[in-house]
């Protein structure tokens, strides 16, 4: 009966591949920027150690005995972003890499997927111009095109992200590794929970660190049109009815998403949401204050919460 469980799966994870292949084929559009952006940044991705050390992506690994945890990182710009000190795999999650859960050995694979936008002012007014006029539906922006015939939505930095981090794990798919965890800080959170929602069969869990992916919250007291449209879609698409297997940190002084804005998760029956306002841990102002706690060497090492993520992979798997 395992067998045949884990059969199932595999056929069900390729199956997700094609059809994410397909959506791409229907919304496809020339994007030598993209490609070459991805092409740069795919330099700066590798296995990471339990030092945080990168090392050979060439290491050969039991796949079905191995649980890949993929690792994004936040957004500091919606141009192209190489791996930096932000962007670097946080100790609570390269610590991880090489334990045992149920017979499965744990890889870490630091992705570097900030791959910009390209669409123009222009492009982006009328992007939400028309949002707005059809009260905010987001059907009615999914096949809307500039004039020369490109999809604006592909041209944002939500897809060409969200894209990056989905060619990755169809990757991995492909080498024939069945266990895939997708990890994040910030927007690499936010994009993590979104491909979990739009492909549940294709990615086992997701441990998210402050998902946010609209710029500070605090914006709100005076906000910006854009800005506001652009949380109420990104949140749209996160489909909570679609989480399962899901572990989420989030703090109530963070400046960007808190424990009241991400509500939408905490409500949710299938995520776990855990609540770090009272960690006596310290955020750092290169690491975003209390939006970066989680990236500190204090929340992996004194913070017991930080030891819920063994035990959520030993639910999972």
């Amino acid at each position: 009966m395992y067998n045949l469980f884990m059969i199932n799966l595999r056929h069900m994870k390729f199956l997700g591949i094609i059809i994410f292949s397909l959506l791409l084929s229907s919304q496809s559009f020339a994007d030598k920027k993209f490609d070459k952006d991805l092409k740069i940044l795919s330099k700066f991705n590798s296995f990471i150690n339990n030092k945080g050390e990168s090392y050979a992506g060439d290491v050969e690994f039991d796949k079905d005995q191995t649980i890949i945890v993929i690792y994004a990182h936040g957004q500091l710009t919606d141009r192209r972003e190489k791996c930096n000190k932000w962007n670097k795999v946080p100790p609570v999650i390269y610590q991880l890499d090489g334990i045992t859960i149920n017979n499965l050995t744990v890889r870490i694979y630091h992705l570097c997927y900030g791959v910009g936008r390209s669409w123009t002012e222009k492009e982006q007014d009328y992007f939400w111009e028309v949002y707005d006029k059809n009260n905010q539906d987001p059907k009615s922006i999914l096949n809307l095109k500039n004039k020369k015939g490109e999809l604006l939505l592909n041209k944002n930095e939500i897809w060409r992200r969200t894209k990056a981090m989905k060619l990755k794990v169809d990757e991995f798919v492909a080498k024939g590794f069945n266990n895939i965890v997708l990890s994040g800080i910030s927007a690499g959170a936010w994009t993590s929970l979104v491909l979990k929602s739009d492909f549940p069969n294709l990615i086992d869990g997701v441990v998210g660190f402050a998902p946010a992916r609209s710029g500070k919250y605090a914006k709100k007291k005076n906000p910006h049109k854009g800005w506001v449209n652009w949380r109420n879609y990104k949140m749209s698409l996160i489909k909570t009815d679609k989480l399962d297997k899901v572990l989420v940190y989030a703090h109530e002084k963070d400046a960007f998403e808190n424990t009241k804005t991400l509500s939408f998760l905490s409500d949710s029956k299938t995520v776990k949401f855990i609540d770090l306002s009272d960690t006596k841990c310290k955020g750092k102002m290169i690491l975003g204050g209390y939006h970066g706690i989680t990236l500190t060497k204090c929340f992996a090492n004194k913070d017991p919460r930080s030891k819920e993520i063994i035990k959520y992979l030993e639910e999972i798997f």
